[in-house]
């Protein structure tokens, strides 16, 4: 992926987004190494979960992390974790980060202004009119494409926060519905093998919402 900028870290136009899907259980030595590199908020936030899938995605989500701050020209960057969970970056330049994850996809972006990413693996919603309720959909949609669609949009612009740019950019990928808010573009996307470090792009059909 040729996006590293020659400049003094400055990103490109569009934010990046880095898509991955791992196997359960992770290779133990690959874990270990990625667990190495942890920041001690990271270690901290880490050490509170107590799920095995989830401890797996939040070594993957991490590191896709900085390996899409490495290819946009952050190779410095400190990444810390609030209290809240939420994801800080400290670099030269402003720099914005956000992680999602369903069951074992991971979906990780980067940007330089506020940013939200949501990813929801497409499975039946348990209650689906109870989702479509709190969701404010229009009587009758209570259809899982609807109710994730909703939902995906939702979590997305929430994790972007208040200052962040209105526009959500939504798609499917691989099974899951995704949503990023904050950006006035879609982002450039691509498909990482976190094991391997393989990445291809990816062509994914956006929609405005």
């Amino acid at each position: 992926m040729v996006v590293k900028d020659s400049g003094a870290g400055a990103l490109p136009g569009l934010p990046l987004l880095c898509l991955s899907r791992f196997d359960s259980p992770l290779a133990e030595r690959w874990q270990a190494t990625q667990m190495e590199r942890l920041t001690p908020t990271e270690r901290t936030r880490l050490a509170r979960i107590d799920r095995a899938l989830r401890r797996e995605q939040f070594v993957v989500g991490h590191s896709a992390l900085r390996w899409l701050l490495a290819a946009a020209g952050f190779d410095d960057a400190m990444i810390e974790i609030a209290t809240d969970g939420q994801v800080l970056l400290h670099a030269s330049v402003p720099v914005s980060a956000s992680i999602a994850h369903s069951a074992n996809a991971v979906a990780v972006v980067v940007a330089g202004a506020p940013v939200g990413v949501d990813l929801e693996s497409m499975q039946p919603v348990r209650d689906p009119r109870a989702a479509a309720a709190m969701l404010g959909l229009a009587e009758g949609a209570h259809d899982t494409a609807s109710i994730l669609r909703a939902w995906v949009v939702a979590e997305a612009r929430l994790k972007a926060g208040p200052p962040a740019g209105t526009q959500v950019w939504w798609c499917t990928w691989d099974r899951c519905q995704l949503a990023v808010a904050g950006t006035a573009n879609p982002p450039l996307a691509g498909v990482l093998d976190a094991m391997s470090g393989t990445y291809n792009a990816a062509e994914l059909r956006w929609e405005a919402v």
